[in-house]
């Protein structure tokens, strides 16, 4: 196989929920990825990561390499790249370790749990850590093939986006890119409302029990001045039968809500246009299950590179963000999302909480990441990898 083509060797440290996703995931993309191992302190996990691998939603896993350390897993398993699947706390350190031994890092979100922390994490990539984070909902496929509608003229200048897809720092991502901002500063107000609700499905099966739960209904306004972005998300959503997640994006040409497109055409005659979703498998289709992507008036918004993998969207996603971190790392190239991006969401949505707790307007101001780099990774060879 060419340098150019190999496989991506990934490491993983973390042995939850997150890292049987990502281990998956992979497993399910041979022709791109090879585990490299897995580092846990967990030593019943560690076992069933040699026997069978660790499952996920009740899905069987496949055996992987596990180690104890992350230098055990550096030294014996050689990855080109590690995903870190540890809450924002317990993830600094490994960061620093990793960078201190110039391996490139894809960490969870969010990236660090302060501002202080987040500064920190911009510092060590501007001295040179190749340091990204996985940040995948805007790479959903319909979520990817809304973006692509705001970014592309179609609705004029856009002024307006309400973003109720995903929760904090995730949702903010959206709202960030539908509005085409990048760290400009906002105005915010907020308000997080008790509410009572039927009970969603959990990650193993469907509500046992009908009765209405306590939830947390958010809501927050961010102005940026000449563009105005709404987030909304329920904490039962994820999953829910009777909480659907919504996206509106309004230009000064045409709107986009949710899979409906309306404009106005150049024969200036309205114009109602449908995202169209495309997928293998349905009645009379041999071609396996499997999503293809997502067209606009024929036009592909989005097309699914992993074809004919099956996996679920959210999952595709996750694909995607790893897959390009393992392009820019082995082949440079662009980086997928970067810490400043990641810090400025976080950043968004510890300002929108506070905005919330205190009842009052938040301004936020500048931070050094707005200015900060994006790594510049160079590969280096399977032989020249740290040990």
């Amino acid at each position: 196989m060419d340098a150019q083509e190999r496989t991506a060797r990934i490491g993983i440290v973390g042995s939850g929920f997150r890292a049987r996703t990502m281990l998956r995931v992979l497993h399910a993309l041979p022709d791109r990825f090879e585990v490299a191992g897995v580092a846990t302190r967990n030593a019943a996990d560690r076992a069933e990561l040699a026997a069978r691998g660790l499952s996920a939603a009740g899905l069987p896993g496949l055996p992987a390499p596990a180690y104890a350390t992350v230098p055990e897993l550096l030294a014996g398993g050689r990855p080109d790249l590690m995903l870190l699947t540890l809450p924002a706390g317990a993830a600094q350190p490994v960061i620093h370790d990793l960078a201190a031994a110039g391996v490139p890092v894809l960490t969870e979100t969010p990236a660090a749990g302060t501002v202080e922390e987040l500064a920190a994490l911009q510092r060590l990539v501007d001295d040179g850590a190749c340091v990204h984070v996985a940040e995948q909902y805007h790479l959903e496929p319909l979520v990817g093939a809304q973006l692509t509608v705001a970014a592309s003229g179609a609705l004029g200048a856009v002024t307006d986006a309400h973003v109720a897809v995903a929760h904090d720092y995730h949702g903010i991502s959206v709202l960030r890119r539908a509005l085409g901002v990048t760290f400009e500063d906002a105005e915010i107000t907020a308000r997080r409302d008790a509410r009572r609700v039927l009970p969603s499905p959990s990650r193993a099966d469907d509500p046992g029990d009908l009765s209405l739960v306590d939830t947390v209904h958010a809501t927050a306004w961010l102005d940026f001045g000449d563009r105005l972005g709404t987030y909304e998300f329920d904490d039962v959503q994820y999953r829910s039968w009777v909480r659907t997640p919504a996206l509106l994006v309004r230009g000064e040409r045409g709107e986009l809500r949710d899979d409906v497109v309306r404009r106005v055409g150049p024969d200036g005659l309205p114009r109602r246009s449908t995202l169209e979703r495309v997928a293998a498998g349905g009645a009379g289709s041999h071609e396996g299950l499997f999503l293809r992507g997502y067209t606009l008036d024929g036009e592909w918004l989005y097309r699914n590179a992993f074809r004919p993998v099956r996996l679920p969207d959210d999952e595709l996603s996750i694909a995607r963000v790893v897959a390009d971190m393992a392009d820019h790392v082995l082949h440079g190239a662009p980086s997928p999302y970067s810490v400043a991006e990641a810090a400025q969401d976080q950043y968004l949505q510890l300002e929108v909480r506070h905005a919330a707790a205190s009842g009052e307007r938040v301004r936020t101001r500048p931070q050094a990441w707005a200015d900060g780099a994006s790594c510049r990774h160079t590969a280096a060879t399977p032989e020249a990898a740290p040990e």
